[in-house]
């Protein structure tokens, strides 16, 4: 979705340790790479710069399959969205557990992160027809019955464009349909130190609950999974979240 703030990582970590990561947790996958091929993406990166650092330290552990609502999303039959789907691992994660293929659609605004997808899946031909960039969402009114979204929230800064993100979910859901997702958080009353690596926004459980009622979903439904902490005093927690479009 928005571009990132930061391309630089975080604790030392480095480009060449963090494709590696990522190559070895996506081979256990079942993706083989040709010889050379690290140094290869390597050369590549070092060149035009991982979009967004975070989404290479966690590529190929789609965050999906562990959201409470994950399970039940499975069941429903009707067209899903990823709304800002980065590097498609959670595509992928739909796939892999069966769900039909025509059925699905990613939409982000730029293709950098699935581009990093495919070059470390190495399935562009396979399924790149499966992506959609735009500058804006394409799609009519009522188009799908379940959009996902996962970790888009904390990177859009604004609230203008925050609204009109959440706005835009509840006009091409259909009526009984389902947004879930998650995004970094903190709980109301806990203060948020400045971070330089993080995203933009850190949302208070009553601004979650604000931004997606004022854009005419009911009141969501919140469980909160820890965050790593990343100095003393960092308090905040990855909030999950689900809620639908009234029928």
């Amino acid at each position: 979705m928005p571009a990132a703030h930061s391309r630089t990582f975080r604790d030392g970590k480095t480009l060449e340790g963090e494709l590696a990561a990522a190559m070895y947790r996506v081979g256990m996958l079942g993706i083989t790479y040709p010889a050379h091929y690290h140094e290869t993406l390597v050369a590549k990166y070092a060149k035009d710069s991982v979009p967004y650092p975070h989404i290479l330290t966690i590529l190929g552990e789609p965050r999906i399959r562990s959201h409470f609502y994950y399970g039940e999303a499975l069941q429903r039959t009707g067209p899903f969205l990823d709304y800002g789907c980065g590097t498609g691992d959670n595509i992928r994660q739909l796939l892999r557990d069966g769900f039909l293929r025509d059925r699905i659609t990613g939409f982000d605004l730029s293709w950098e992160s699935i581009d990093l997808g495919f070059d470390l899946y190495r399935d562009r031909d396979a399924l790149r027809d499966l992506f959609v960039v735009q500058d804006t969402l394409p799609f009519g009114a009522e188009r799908f019955d379940t959009i996902y979204s996962g970790s888009v929230i904390h990177v859009i800064a604004d609230d203008v464009e925050l609204d009109e993100y959440l706005t835009n979910a509840y006009r091409v859901l259909r009526p009984g349909g389902v947004l879930f997702g998650s995004t970094l958080g903190i709980e109301d009353g806990d203060a948020c130190s400045p971070d330089e690596h993080g995203p933009p926004r850190v949302s208070p459980r009553s601004a979650i609950i604000r931004h997606t009622t004022a854009a005419g979903f009911a009141e969501p439904a919140i469980t909160v999974k820890p965050h790593e902490a990343h100095h003393p005093g960092d308090k905040k927690c990855v909030f999950e979240f689900c809620t639908k479009k009234h029928k």
